[in-house]
């Protein structure tokens, strides 16, 4: 197995654990943490281009983590929307968004059978290039509305502390795998996914630092919410 292997692997691992301390968290809480859905949404629909992109160059390692990621994503959704239809009246808007979020998941589930069965659908592969631009843009911008709300608001101290410091691993991770990927291995696919990963990176670094910052500002004593 080579370091570049290892080290995909590592962010694969990071990846599909990336949602569990909130849905652990409003399990806990017994409602949702202080998250902008929009970032969700858009990190959603990224996993969903980046698990079609993994079936389409055949990248287990890129593919895997989309399952688990979009299993605990999913989750989360599902708690927030069944939250939000027990406290608000709008049913019908709440589990149309749940409806679509089930959705979503079964047919990254449909990829994976697929991919196990071997079976292609059509020439996917050639169309690789827009489907990292598409993936990599979505997921690595998803968090940028989320951080916005929660410098304006003041509300990113109250993040699980595990979440952003497994974001920042994640995105530092296939920052170096997607690196490696096109300059050692010269897998021009993965070259639109470097770039965007870039922005990921910054994006996890900013909300660290102001998690610490708005942390460092509480005058009366505060308990860090690890998870």
């Amino acid at each position: 197995m080579s370091y570049i292997t290892i080290i995909g692997w590592i962010a694969a691992f990071l990846t599909s654990i990336i949602g569990l301390p909130l849905v652990i968290n409003t399990f806990i809480a017994k409602k949702p943490p202080k998250v902008s859905l929009l970032s969700w949404w858009i990190y959603y629909l990224g996993i969903f281009g980046f698990a079609i992109l993994g079936f389409a160059i055949r990248d287990l390692q890129l593919f895997i983590p989309q399952v688990f990621s979009g299993l605990s994503t999913f989750i989360f959704l599902a708690q927030v929307y069944i939250f939000k239809a027990k406290t608000t009246r709008k049913q019908l808007i709440n589990f149309t968004f749940l409806s679509f979020a089930l959705t979503v998941f079964l047919l990254i589930l449909l990829l994976g059978i697929f991919f196990w069965a071997k079976i292609s659908l059509g020439n996917l592969g050639s169309y690789a290039n827009y489907l990292g631009i598409f993936a990599g843009l979505s997921v690595n911008i998803a968090f940028l509305p989320q951080t916005l709300l929660g410098i304006k608001n003041k509300t990113i101290k109250f993040i699980p502390l595990t979440f952003l410091l497994n974001l920042f691993l994640l995105n530092f991770a296939w920052l170096i795998y997607f690196f490696l990927q096109f300059v050692i291995e010269k897998n021009g696919a993965y070259l639109s996914s470097f770039i965007f990963q870039i922005i990921g990176f910054l994006i996890s670094t900013i909300q660290l630092v102001v998690y610490f910052y708005q942390i460092k500002q509480q005058k009366k004593p505060f308990k860090i919410n690890w998870i």
